[in-house]
């Protein structure tokens, strides 16, 4: 009788690599990254549990083939993986994912050639059919383990500019993806003159930007510009007055009033930016996710009383978070048929990730507690011609014991400034429990 698997590796060994089958530095990278993720990986362990341990079935017994395909692949390999009675002589050091490769190939031809694909891609497909498999299997009512852990609802708010109508639409979303290039933000200027008329408009600056760069902006789209030394700048909500060099990054609201005065006010135009232009903060890149854009394209009001086509204004918001929130930093660029790949660095936080921000504010109750540690992450070294994929994970996230995954080849990181690097692509975030 096999004994009960556990998800916490043996003493005094690595966790186990997985073998490239030709190109598939992709999937072993996405595999290790969620393999780490314990409570997915402990639903899979604790259903091998329950039928091992009695002696209706054979030890090599797989009860999730029944669910699918897919499904009966991923449980086989975290059963290889994971399983407490290996004997290193025989898995040596890695394990071969050769059920897997055939598998997901046979789903997706693409996935089944020798060329390089992507991380991400294979694990939207990879959760999608498992989601599908299980549901089949599942009560009508009853939530798979994919939607309890990697699901969130995401609302999307369109707001004509014309009316005020605003129209929301609601759609389920697993993966965040984050823009690495320099984001715009828009803000709601209201502006107040001396002789107390007011005006009220949106403005796009850069992201990166300080608060005289918006001053700046809107004054010159209103051919005001001479008035910028008779200007003070307040949070329009909060109504505290913001200094002229405060990062733009710094402010939670998006609506400021620009407050025209008598008196000369002694300053100068710098036009500075952010420090280190080439270096993103992933709450900055979360802040831009769910900040206020204002729409490109023209937008056709549905309201009955307006029905114009006209500009508006768009804003995401979270009703739900998963429990793993997975972020996609978007490395490959596709503008105009060129394609490249960007090398900015993000700097992201290894432990408590505050997301509460992200969350739909609902005046009835208090803010969800969101609070997010990191567990792995996927890399991608090279070009978008052709490069490598590795991985960094932990078995528990109150743990500082990490590894890094290169295939075949697994080893200790010793210093936790290795983990957050240029090279992230995928990062595996999982809920604080109280």
């Amino acid at each position: 009788m096999v004994p009960r698997p556990s998800n916490k590796y043996p003493i005094g060994s690595k966790p186990l690599g997985l073998v490239n089958l030709g190109n598939t530095c992709f999937m072993n990278s996405a595999l290790q990254c969620l393999i780490h993720v314990a409570p997915l990986t402990n639903f899979f362990l604790d259903g091998f549990a329950r039928v091992h341990t009695s002696d209706d079935h054979h030890d090599s017994y797989n009860p999730f083939d029944t669910c699918g395909e897919m499904t009966g692949a991923y449980a086989d390999l975290i059963w290889n993986m994971q399983r407490s009675d290996r004997i290193d002589s025989d898995y040596i050091h890695s394990f071969k994912p050769i059920r897997m490769k055939e598998t997901i190939g046979y789903f997706v031809p693409s996935f089944a050639t020798s060329d390089q694909q992507d991380a991400q891609e294979f694990i939207t497909f990879l959760l999608d059919v498992i989601h599908d498999e299980l549901k089949e299997k599942n009560k009508p009512d009853q939530n798979t383990i994919i939607q309890q852990l990697f699901f969130g609802t995401l609302i999307s708010k369109v707001t004509c500019l014309k009316c005020n109508h605003v129209k929301s639409t609601t759609n389920r979303i697993v993966f965040l993806p984050i823009s690495l290039n320099h984001q715009q933000r828009l803000f709601v200027v209201n502006f107040l003159t001396k002789d107390g008329i007011q005006d009220r408009t949106s403005v796009n600056v850069a992201a990166n930007g300080r608060v005289e760069n918006l001053v700046q902006q809107f004054l010159e789209l209103n051919d005001l510009s001479h008035l910028f030394n008779q200007i003070i700048v307040i949070e329009t909500k909060s109504e505290e007055q913001l200094q002229f060099e405060t990062p733009l990054r710094r402010l939670f609201e998006d609506e400021v009033t620009l407050i025209e005065q008598d008196h000369y006010i002694s300053r100068f135009q710098s036009n500075r930016f952010d420090e280190e232009l080439d270096n993103l903060r992933l709450e900055e890149c979360l802040q831009g996710f769910v900040s206020l854009e204002k729409l490109e394209d023209i937008w056709v009001c549905q309201q009955n009383t307006c029905q114009q086509a006209t500009l508006a204004s768009k804003q995401l918001q979270f009703k739900s978070l998963p429990h793993v929130v997975i972020i996609q930093l978007k490395r490959f660029s596709y503008t105009n048929s060129f394609r490249r790949k960007l090398d900015t660095f993000v700097d992201y936080p290894i432990d408590g990730l505050d997301l509460s921000e992200l969350l739909l504010s609902s005046s009835s109750s208090k803010k969800e507690n969101a609070i997010y540690d990191l567990i792995a992450v996927s890399n991608h070294i090279g070009s978008i011609h052709g490069g490598h994929y590795t991985a960094y994970a932990r078995q528990d996230p109150s743990m500082d014991e990490w590894y890094e995954f290169d295939d075949s080849y697994v080893s200790t990181i010793y210093s936790k400034q290795k983990i957050v690097s240029k090279y992230a692509y995928l990062l595996f975030y999982i809920k604080r429990t109280k």
